[in-house]
């Protein structure tokens, strides 16, 4: 009988157990579903922008030169439905994009070096 009592309190201990770990996993999964939320990932880019001058300027470098690519491939290449251009244009932007980029990091390497 004692084996039968001891045998119950311990699936009650089991079953208490259990809830917990189920509570504190829906909390976790809770916390991850709110760090991945696009507006959160933004969030935190945004404040790492902010509180990082070093990022910030490479991340402005970056948006620089792809936008200069883009461009570049609108102007030479336009809106094209044929499969050669549409090559042709990419790879203009990808060239543009690199060249703007190496002249970003030449000038900032430049001016780091001269301070």
């Amino acid at each position: 009988m004692k084996n039968s009592i001891e045998l119950e309190q311990e699936i009650l201990k089991l079953r208490a157990q259990k809830a917990r770990n189920l509570e504190a996993l829906k909390s976790d999964m809770s916390k991850a579903y709110e760090a991945f939320k696009p507006s959160s990932i933004a969030n935190r880019i945004f404040v790492d922008l902010k509180e990082e001058p070093k990022l910030k300027n490479n991340t402005l470098q970056a948006l620089t030169s792809l936008a200069v690519g883009y461009v570049s491939k609108r102007l030479i290449v336009g809106k094209s439905n044929t499969f050669l251009k549409s090559i042709m244009g990419y790879l203009v932007q990808i060239g543009a994009t690199k060249i703007v980029s190496n002249q970003i990091i030449t000038e900032t390497n430049n001016h780091n070096n001269n301070k």
